[in-house]
């Protein structure tokens, strides 16, 4: 027996994988429901949770990383006695690394978000126009996993986020918030 015809079936049986690996998507849009733990109001904890959601798009620049420009929108009326509300808009980007093993259907990840923060109602500072509004900066750094349901669709399972804001709180003016989301995700384009 030569050797020519077990290297020939050895390459035609890898060239699909490689034809496939070329074909990966490489960009993907998220929509997704957001729950943020808050500790707004200054001094001590004075904690609260707001609900949400938003969505992210993501440039994959290879199988393991990722740009990320992600909007999320959080809310939380009748805070305290006094009927106190408070909306929480992030704008935030950066990269997101993937542990991918072939044919892996759970894919953790890991993230570091910066970007900045609007907060509106009655629980945001006052801006210099007196309306009730600021913007500050804002950062998140976390992880989460995904299930590829297929080639296109991603269930995110759960992302769990250290999310730091600073606005002023008279304090020592920045929050330690929780953000904890899960939803969808359709990956399209080629790489």
């Amino acid at each position: 027996m030569t050797l020519r015809p077990i290297l020939a079936f050895s390459f035609l049986s890898l060239a699909p994988v490689k034809l496939l690996a070329q074909t990966q998507p490489s960009q993907e849009i998220a929509l997704d429901y957001t729950y943020v733990h808050t500790n707004a109001p200054p001094g001590g904890c004075g904690c609260f949770s707001m609900n949400g959601g938003g969505g992210s798009y993501a440039y994959h620049y290879g199988p393991q990383f990722a740009l990320l420009a992600d909007v999320e929108v959080a809310h939380a009326s009748k805070v305290d006695s006094g009927g106190d509300d408070l909306t929480l808009t992030s704008f935030l980007a950066g990269p997101r690394f993937y542990y991918r093993r072939p044919n892996a259907r759970f894919v953790p990840y890991g993230q570091v978000l910066v970007g900045g923060v609007r907060a509106t109602g009655s629980l945001a500072a006052a801006n210099s126009s007196g309306a009730n509004s600021s913007v500050a900066f804002g950062s998140v750094l976390g992880g989460g996993l995904e299930y590829n349901l297929s080639r296109r669709f991603t269930f995110r399972v759960v992302e769990v986020d250290y999310f730091l804001t600073t606005f002023d709180n008279l304090v020592n003016g920045r929050q330690n918030n929780i953000r904890v989301t899960a939803g969808v995700a359709y990956r399209f384009g080629k790489r």
